[in-house]
Parts: structure tokens; sequence; C-alpha cells
């Protein structure tokens, strides 16, 4: 039933849960093993550089309020509540799982294979990517995972567009012209399904054009049109909303509405 199951998964073109589930399954599995959980805070607070899981589908002048040295340090966040802070803690432990037991079945080759982190010097970029896998098929394919709660796994059809630029960015960063974005539920039956990823150069073009737009904007001391609507729910949320729209006097904000 289980190999049945397998086979089915390879029929249907998937790259890694299949080898994954005949590992798991396997007789030699040990009765226990060690999960490392990265628990660091996000590092993409003030270091200067651009993250493509944050920033790159973020407005042209909220990145300027967020990057530029004289306003970064007055972006107003809201903080976690515990709920919150809980689906954080669990999805970064399935990942620590899944990355652990990746590595256990031979599909991930060692530590270095996991949270591989990349700077693009030129874009002024630097991320992370979950874990590179060695495939049977002789190529490497770079793993991009998420977690989802069950309502939202249920009604996923094709991948967002925040992870398409995530995993294009790593990609481009490593040479690759593909990848995996693996998508994992989080609860329920734990179930999990993998897409199949090529690399999105047309809108890595677009993000890249942007970050370049922003520093030049930052080099010049001059911030970008604004990205939202005055009294928007996105203004009333943004960060960077008492630096921008709420620190406009009357009459510029009467220009920017009309």
């Amino acid at each position: 039933m289980a190999f049945n199951k397998i086979l089915t998964k390879l029929s249907e073109g998937d790259k890694i849960l299949p080898y994954f589930e005949l590992g798991l399954l396997s007789e030699s599995w040990p009765d226990h093993y060690n999960i490392k959980v990265d628990s660091r805070p996000y590092y993409g607070k003030g270091d200067g550089y651009f993250h493509p899981s944050t920033h790159s589908l973020m407005g042209a002048r909220q990145l300027y309020f967020r990057m530029h040295p004289g306003f970064r340090d007055t972006m107003i966040h809201k903080p976690f509540t515990l709920d919150q802070q809980m689906i954080f803690a669990t999805g970064s432990a399935l990942h620590a799982v899944v990355q652990t037991q990746m590595q256990m079945v031979g599909l991930v080759k060692s530590e270095d294979d996991i949270e591989l982190e990349y700077i693009l010097k030129e874009q002024h970029v630097r991320g992370r990517n979950d874990f590179r896998v060695t495939h049977p098929d002789g190529n490497e394919y770079l793993v991009e995972m998420k977690t989802m709660d069950p309502w939202l796994y249920k009604n996923l059809k094709e991948p967002k567009i925040e992870w398409d630029a995530q995993l294009s960015m790593a990609e481009y960063a490593y040479g690759h012209t593909g990848g995996i974005i693996l998508v994992m539920e989080r609860g329920g039956a734990c179930h999990m399904r993998e897409f199949k990823h090529r690399r999105n150069d047309f809108l890595l073009e677009q993000i890249f054009e942007k970050f370049a737009y922003v520093r030049q904007c930052i080099k010049d001391n001059e911030p970008p049109r604004h990205c939202c609507a005055l009294d928007s729910d996105e203004m009333k949320s943004c960060p960077a909303r008492f630096q921008c729209w709420l620190k406009e006097d009357d009459d510029e904000l009467h220009d920017e509405v009309h």
C-alpha cells in the first residue's frame, strides 16, 4: 500500500516526497533522533540589506523609510501576539523536523545544505534558503518550505507570488534555473505537497529595478511617491505611516490626493 502511494507520487511528477516517504517509513528508522530548531530573531531589521521574504513585493516608498538610516529606527512594528508567536514557533519547529529528516534519508547531504545564506552584492540582497536536496537523478534542487493551517492548505491552488519571488532569488544567487516549493499542513493530518518551480526572471528584474530605485532615492534623500492611499487599511498598518502620510502637512496631503 505504502509503496503504491510512492509510485503514484512519482508518476505525478513529485521529485522529493516519494523518496522522503520511502526513507521515513523504512524499518531502519531510529527510535530517537535530535532536532535543532533555529529560533534566532529575524535578521532583516535594520541590517541595511533587502530581504527576499519581506521586501520583494513591498512598495518603494515603504522600503525607502524602512531602509533609510535616518528613518529605519522610527518604524512602528506591531508586537506579536501569543498566537502569532506560537504559529511562528511551530512553523520553525516543523521546518527543523523536515530538514533533519531530509538529512537522515540522504536527500540532504549535510548541515551545510540547510539554511543556506547568500548575499547578492550588486542588488544589496541578503537571504536564506531552507535546504538543498541532492537528488537520485543527479541534480541539485533548492527547496523553499512553507507551512499553512489546514484551511489555507486545503484551498491552495498554486504557490503564492511571494514564494515565487523568494525561491527565484535563491535560485539566482546559486545559479539554478529551478527548484521546489514544499508546502506542509501545520496541524491536522500534516499533509505535504510539492510544486516544481521555474526561476521567474521577469519578476526578479522588476524587484531588482525597484531595489535599485529605492537605493538611489535614499542616496538623493528623496522619497518615492506614495505606495498606498490616504486612510487606507494598508496605510493604517504601515510601520512607516508616521514618517509618510501622517507626517505631511495639509497642503501636501491635498496635493497628493488631488
